[in-house]
Formats: structure tokens, C-alpha cells, sequence
């Protein structure tokens, strides 16, 4: 049993997994992670996995951006599937003020490339016919949301680190 190592990770939730695999990835091979159970026994089993990429922060629009990306390099690259879903997402706008903020969001996404759609509640009720499209002004969506399973991507992260 190793007594040292340069870096322990506590936890093998999807957080821990990924902090060790992006460690391995960088080349470091003196790191432990240590887990109680067995990985996704905490909290990771039950996340919902949902990977929205509306943010009003450029920073935050980076890391998920970056997300969406890595989970379907991540799956090519261990042959693991980690249930990624594009299913996309619709918000609405019942107000001006509300399509105000989606126009200024939609210009944050646009300077890294993240796609925005505008909708007229027609378009809505086009995708979503079960939508109440009553007193609606408008609506973004996003093509590339989508979600993972967190406990499928834990383990591909997991074969990652190791391989």
C-alpha cells in the first residue's frame, strides 16, 4: 500500500474522478484517490446530469462549453458511453425585459461560439406542441444542452485515469 503520494483526492464522486483523471492527463502519476464505498456512492449517483449551457458569466460559459465537448471526447477515448443526451433547451420569455436578457446573453454566447436560436411562440409550440404558448413574447434555445449520466461518466473517468 502506498503512504505517499503528491496528491489525494477524497471522494469518487464525479468530482473527485474528474479532479484524478485531468491530473493523469497532465502527467502526473503520483496520485491516490480514496473513497469509503465504491465510486458514485455519494452524491453522484443521484445528480440529475443536466448540462445547460446558458450563463451570463463568459467564464463559466468557457467551463461548460468545454464540458459538452470533453464527455464525447471522453467517450471516444475510453469506449465507454457516458450517457451523454443532446436533447437541447427552450426558455421562455413572458416579458420584454426577459428577451432583453436572453439578447444579452446571446451575446456573451456568442464570443465562444456557443449557438443560440430565438423562437416566436409559434416556433415553441412547433417544437413543443404541449407548451402554453399563451401571453408568451419569445424564447431562446439552446441546440447543444443536453445531459450525462453522472455515474456512467464517473466510471469512463475512472477507466481514463488509469489507461
Amino acid at each position: 500500500m502506498k503512504t505517499h503520494a503528491r496528491v489525494v483526492v477524497i471522494g469518487g464522486g464525479v468530482v473527485g474522478v474528474s479532479a484524478l483523471y485531468h491530473l493523469a492527463k497532465k502527467g502526473w502519476s503520483d496520485v491516490v484517490l480514496i473513497e469509503r464505498k465504491e465510486l458514485t456512492s455519494g452524491s453522484t449517483w443521484h445528480a440529475a446530469g443536466l448540462l445547460p449551457l446558458f450563463n451570463m458569466s463568459y467564464s463559466v460559459g468557457q467551463i461548460h462549453k468545454y464540458s459538452v465537448k470533453f464527455y464525447q471526447e471522453l467517450q471516444e477515448e475510453t469506449g465507454m458511453n457516458v450517457g451523454f443526451r443532446n436533447v437541447s433547451n427552450i426558455r421562455l420569455a413572458q416579458t420584454e425585459d426577459r428577451m432583453d436578457e436572453y439578447r444579452q446573453y446571446a451575446g456573451v454566447a456568442s464570443t465562444i461560439g456557443v449557438d443560440v436560436d430565438f423562437l416566436t411562440p409559434d416556433e415553441v409550440k412547433d417544437i413543443w406542441p404541449l407548451c402554453n404558448t399563451e401571453g408568451l413574447v419569445g424564447a431562446i434555445r439552446h441546440p447543444g444542452d443536453g445531459y450525462i449520466q453522472p455515474a456512467d461518466l464517473t466510471q469512463a473517468l475512472a477507466r481514463g485515469a488509469r489507461d
